[in-house]
């Protein structure tokens, strides 16, 4: 019983950490805006992150291919 413990929370503890890390890539944007004026300085800074999976759907533009003749 103690040995299907252990083995059921190393797979829980296998699958959470992969779960985490996640089978994706992400990208972040950083721009940064400094506006001077006669009162003071402003800096504005705007930062976008892109995640993207492995699921690539095709472009909006495209039509589906012909099937086949038979």
């Amino acid at each position: 019983m103690k040995k299907l413990i252990t083995a059921l929370a190393g797979t829980g503890l296998l699958a959470l950490s992969m779960a985490i890390t996640g089978c994706g890539e992400t990208s972040t944007v950083k721009d940064q805006t400094e506006v001077k004026t006669p009162g003071g300085t402003t800096r504005v800074t705007e930062q976008k992150t892109i995640k993207q999976t492995g699921d690539n759907p095709p472009p909006a533009g495209t039509t589906p291919p012909t099937p086949p003749k038979q």
